[in-house]
């Protein structure tokens, strides 16, 4: 306990209500970071929400809980609704979003919510794009020997075009340049 100008206050109930106020911003901030930091190739696998899954989650808050709308403080109590709804949807909560789950809203949102695990690019191709947009989905990689267009000559000559992933290898072939010495 602490008084400034003969106010009391925990430091306990402070730092529990500001952990309170930033958990919800922290969500949103968190997937940000993560984007950013991991870009956004993401280990998730795609969900769906089927049409009955209010029925569902429903029915499995009666029967693990009691309730419909529940604080879950208990790790048990926890575990025993977050394993149910598992096998229910074959849809885990990520380890990062677990302490996020305090209350059965929580669980009702992320089971609530789609998850598109298709990279940006893949996204593209099922758009209709505007008509000033174009996008290569299979692009063409210059190499002096197979292109004969402008008689083998690079726009960027005295360049190597080094091909370093082993799928794009064997896909597109590697040019070493030679200098002008020979």
């Amino acid at each position: 306990m602490s008084s400034i100008d003969g106010f009391c206050f925990s430091y306990n109930s402070m730092a529990s209500g500001f952990y309170q106020a930033k958990r919800f911003a922290s969500t949103i901030e968190s997937v940000a970071k993560s984007l950013r930091d991991k870009s956004y190739l993401r280990p998730h696998k795609p969900y769906t929400p089927p049409a009955d899954v209010e029925q569902k989650l429903n029915s499995i808050f009666e029967s693990q809980l009691g309730s419909n709308s529940a604080q879950i403080s208990n790790g048990r109590i926890k575990f025993k609704v977050l394993s149910a709804c598992f096998k229910e949807f074959n849809h885990g909560i990520p380890n990062s979003r677990l302490h996020e789950i305090t209350t059965t809203d929580d669980i009702r949102s992320f089971y609530l919510q789609e998850i598109d695990a298709r990279v940006p690019l893949e996204k593209f191709k099922s758009i209709e794009l505007p008509p000033n947009v174009s996008i290569q989905y299979e692009y063409h990689r210059f190499h002096p020997e197979t292109d004969t267009m402008f008689g083998g000559v690079s726009a960027f000559p005295r360049r190597s075009t080094v091909v370093t992933g082993l799928s794009y290898k064997k896909k597109y072939a590697g040019y070493t340049s030679k200098p002008l010495w020979h």
